[in-house]
């Protein structure tokens, strides 16, 4: 019996070695994994905002002037406390004739040990374009375009 104790009581000095070289690598990795998921996450949420920005905007009769005013009073009422990483900046729009553009963008840092530079900045933009018509030419252009 004494045997069996000695050979269970002992533990070989390589498994402390792997595991103090595996484990901080691994837990490296769960925490890129990590912040690269809350930067897609705000991405996509930096998508639906702006995109619903735009739905409105496009819904709202008026002038361009008018829907230019009304984007700019949706964007005031914007909560930009709800992204986790990024920080957004205020949106920029522009009408032009039927079209309305939308430019966002974010910034936001990766941690140390990341592919970026430590420290370095980065930088997320989104381009959106809504063409807007009344529901005349609307109706006029899908006419025009069944009759060929």
């Amino acid at each position: 019996m004494p045997e069996t104790m000695k050979r269970h009581g002992r533990i070989k000095g390589y498994f402390s070695v792997e595991a103090a070289l595996v484990l901080p690598t691994v837990l490296g990795v769960y925490l890129f994994l990590v912040v690269m998921l809350f930067a897609q996450y705000d991405r996509c949420l930096l998508e639906q905002d702006m995109a619903s920005m735009l739905i409105k905007a496009g819904n709202y009769e008026g002038t361009p002037q008018e829907r230019l005013n009304y984007l700019q009073e949706l964007t005031l009422l914007w909560d930009r406390e709800q992204y986790l990483w990024i920080q957004p900046q205020p949106p920029r729009f522009s009408v032009q004739g039927q079209q309305i553009r939308l430019e966002a963008a974010g910034e936001y840092i990766l941690p140390y040990g990341s592919l970026a530079r430590p420290g370095e900045t980065q930088r997320l933009e989104l381009v959106f374009r809504l063409n807007t018509w009344d529901k005349a030419t609307l109706a006029k252009l899908l006419v025009r375009d069944n009759g060929d």
